[in-house]
């Protein structure tokens, strides 16, 4: 697991820093709206436009991926994002800020499906539980950081979209200097809404309705924060403290819902949350500051794990073969919630105060409830010993499912270079120019040629020995790499490579 760790650390840094921009930007944006005067309503059209862009990135981004690589399809991405939110700060009009957040949603979806897949390919069966918990993190950090940048300048100026744009032109350069090469995108077949709401009804509801909920609740906090002049560093420790409740809280849930009936345990802890999300708008006029962060952070908490759970519920109705096929349609009906959430409750808040954001969540959390009660009525529970284990969400529209340890484990399929393809080819009919197409490619990409020269070397009709040395005149200064290499594939020929190594590089 260290050696997996060692190789991930870049990846994990690039999102790190990722997160942080990310964190910065999702408060600052609903702060800076209310201070330029726009309306609760145009505030929750515009940050409800990120999720219409999140679904549209989860729905195309393998295809893309597929296309462009890994490598350059972060960056490519990360950098609009960046872009998107520089845009922002040239002009406070609602309809630009809405158009960015679309293509910050969209840039925001494939950059995670580019990490979260090449998490999956750099992991195995015994360490993908390992490398979720720490991705999942990483991400939590990073947001959980990202909001006390808003501090650094007044969110008036436009300084904080620059640090948020630099965050995430930062993020790219640990992966892009990275030398793992970009993983196979697999395809995987989808399972219709439909069919999974035949299968688990109350699994597709409760994604949706915890779409709703996580949406509207952590884009629009820190507008019902202004409310009751929580601003400046308070605001970033309260919105601290709704992400904190978000991590921690996922710990006790899971190992409730692990051991108890899921559904009588999702009742009750929307029961607990609409109680607390009450209790923050009856204590926030009463200054109580410190019963209104903890009584934010549990609600904020358990609406973070209503998603998880609402998927654990929905896989305990399936065979383990189909999770990766409904694993879509979960996100789906997610994200169909996360673009209805913000509008929703910034009419509320728009028509009865800022204060009404946590009456429209409990409100939402008792008819997910009522939901529940129906359909604890309507179908027996599922024995303890048969339940999926319940799994830790950092993200929210995650593409890593072969990292779910309740799916079923693939092992990652090797994808060769376009060079190595073609020289391949050549081999067959014609060796000595597969070798001299090899020397061309060594001369242009060292890294490149080493990789064909290892493509080749297992074929029975290439000259091994004398590939190396022609090689070694082309890459002086990667002998020892090109040695390591060619002995490893083919040992029986290692006293005669040393002998035709030059004494120096030995």
């Amino acid at each position: 697991m260290r050696q997996t760790f060692i190789s991930l650390f870049s990846l994990f840094l690039s999102c790190f820093i990722l997160l942080l921009g990310i964190g910065l930007i999702n408060v600052l944006l609903p702060v800076r709206m209310n201070l330029d005067g726009l309306s609760t309503e145009s505030i929750g059209i515009v940050l409800s436009l990120y999720y219409v862009g999140l679904l549209i990135g989860a729905l195309y981004s393998t295809s893309l991926i597929q296309r462009a690589g890994h490598i350059r399809m972060f960056a490519g991405c990360v950098s609009l994002g960046a872009v998107s939110i520089l845009v922002c700060s040239l002009y406070s009009e609602a309809m630009l800020w809405g158009a960015m957040r679309i293509v910050m949603g969209f840039c925001i979806a494939c950059a995670f499906t580019a990490m979260e897949s090449w998490l999956s390919d750099s992991s195995s069966k015994e360490t993908r539980g390992q490398v979720l918990a720490i991705y999942n993190a990483v991400v939590l950090a990073g947001l959980f950081g990202g909001q006390f940048f808003i501090n650094v300048a007044n969110p008036q100026d436009n300084m904080l979209f620059v640090i948020a744009g630099i965050l995430m032109c930062i993020a790219i350069i640990p992966v892009v200097l990275s030398r793992h090469f970009g993983p196979v995108v697999e395809e995987f077949s989808s399972m219709s809404l439909r069919l999974l709401y035949k299968r688990s009804p109350l699994g597709v509801v409760s994604c949706f309705i915890s779409g709703i909920l996580y949406s509207a609740v952590f884009s629009l906090l820190p507008v019902f924060a202004k409310t009751f002049d929580i601003t400046g560093f308070q605001l970033s420790l309260y919105m601290g403290a709704a992400i904190f409740g978000a991590f921690i809280l996922q710990f006790p849930v899971g190992f409730l819902s692990d051991r108890f009936d899921r559904r009588t345990v999702l009742f009750v802890l929307l029961l607990i949350s609409a109680s607390a999300g009450i209790a923050v708008t009856i204590l926030a006029p009463l200054g109580i500051t410190w019963a209104v962060f903890l009584a934010t952070a549990i609600t904020c908490g358990i609406i973070a794990c209503t998603y998880p759970l609402s998927i654990t519920e929905a896989l305990d109705k399936l065979r383990q073969s189909e999770i990766v096929a409904a694993m879509s349609s979960m996100i789906l009906a997610f994200a169909l919630g996360g673009v209805l959430g913000p509008y929703s409750a910034s009419l509320v808040m728009d028509k009865f105060g800022g204060g009404a954001l946590f009456y429209f969540l409990a409100f939402i959390q008792l008819l997910l409830a009522c939901f529940v009660i129906f359909r604890m009525t309507v179908r027996q529970a599922l024995p303890i010993e048969e339940q999926e284990q319940f799994v830790m969400q950092g993200s929210v529209i995650s593409s890593a499912v072969e990292l779910d340890p309740r799916t079923e484990y693939h092992e990652s399929q090797y994808r060769p270079c376009a060079e190595v393809e073609t020289t391949l080819m050549v081999a067959e009919t014609d060796p000595v120019l597969a070798v001299a197409l090899s020397l061309a490619v060594a001369k242009v990409n060292a890294e490149r040629g080493i990789e064909v020269a290892e493509a080749l070397a297992i074929l029975p009709n290439i000259n091994v020995l004398n590939m190396f040395q022609a090689m070694s005149h082309i890459l002086p200064e990667h002998i020892a790499e090109l040695t390591l290499a060619l002995v490893t594939l083919k040992p029986e020929l290692g006293s005669q490579i040393a002998k035709l190594t030059p004494p120096t590089e030995l």
